[in-house]
């Protein structure tokens, strides 16, 4: 398979990736953000994530719902109502073409205490370069928020935690090897592409079936996040990899 050699945005990454079948079915559907794409794709699901194709933090994430009644969207705490789908593109163009986006089919997450969650795994090459997952966390979206993003006010908690409402103590065991293990399949198809990075942060959504999904991998993953938490291990396993 022809290797890319350049850098990708979100939209890349995901066009490289679906060719792999191992993970083509656990990659939410994502498109460039035209008009016409957004609306068939949300004639098509009940929600979508406008975000820039790149960019990190959460920063200029947008969401669009279907209502019965029209479609709201909703950016940080603010939510506008629109009747129609053109008087919703009248608002979108405002920021569409300053800056490239991409479209994304929006996953309902897990929740905890009422609010949404998802999963960062981070990948980092060991001693011997071979890829090695060596953290994983949860994402607790703050109240009213539509990204769980840390430096968008999100929470990170011990991925434990946000389970115990959900599983056993012996499932969420087994859950937590599956989620490590799939961070690392993903990581290894993207590092096809990425040869020289030595860390992949995987952003991984669960819905409401437990399937999980993959909704984003950073080739410059925020190690901080790990240090946030009370059992500083992880950071210091994460700490010491990146010194390889």
């Amino acid at each position: 398979m022809k290797k890319a050699t350049y850098k990708m945005g979100k939209l890349g990454k995901y066009n490289f990736m679906r060719k792999y079948s191992n993970i083509k079915t656990l990659l939410p559907d994502t498109q460039a953000a035209t008009i016409s794409n957004i609306y068939k794709m949300i004639m098509k699901y009940d929600s979508l994530y406008l975000k820039p194709d790149e960019g990190t933090g959460g920063h200029g994430i947008y969401k669009i719902t279907k209502t019965n009644n029209g479609f709201v969207l909703r950016s940080g705490t603010t939510s506008r109502k629109y009747h129609t789908f053109d008087a919703l593109c009248s608002s979108l163009g405002k920021f569409l073409y300053k800056k490239k986006y991409v479209v994304q089919k929006g996953i309902h997450l897990l929740k905890h205490d009422g609010r949404s969650f998802d999963i960062r795994v981070m990948v980092q090459k060991n001693r011997k370069g071979q890829l090695e997952t060596t953290g994983i966390i949860g994402r607790l979206a703050k109240p009213g928020k539509i990204v769980t993003n840390f430096h968008s006010g999100g929470t990170p908690l011990p991925i434990d935690t946000l389970l115990q409402s959900h599983l056993s103590r012996s499932a969420r065991a087994n859950f937590i090897k599956k989620m490590e293990a799939l961070g690392r399949d993903a990581s290894l198809v993207l590092r096809e592409s990425y040869r020289r990075k030595k860390a992949f942060g995987v952003d991984i959504a669960i819905d409401s079936n437990w399937k999980p999904w993959i909704l984003e991998i950073n080739t410059g993953p925020d190690k901080s996040i790990f240090n946030t938490i009370k059992d500083k291990s992880m950071y210091r396993k994460i700490l010491r990899y990146s010194k390889f």
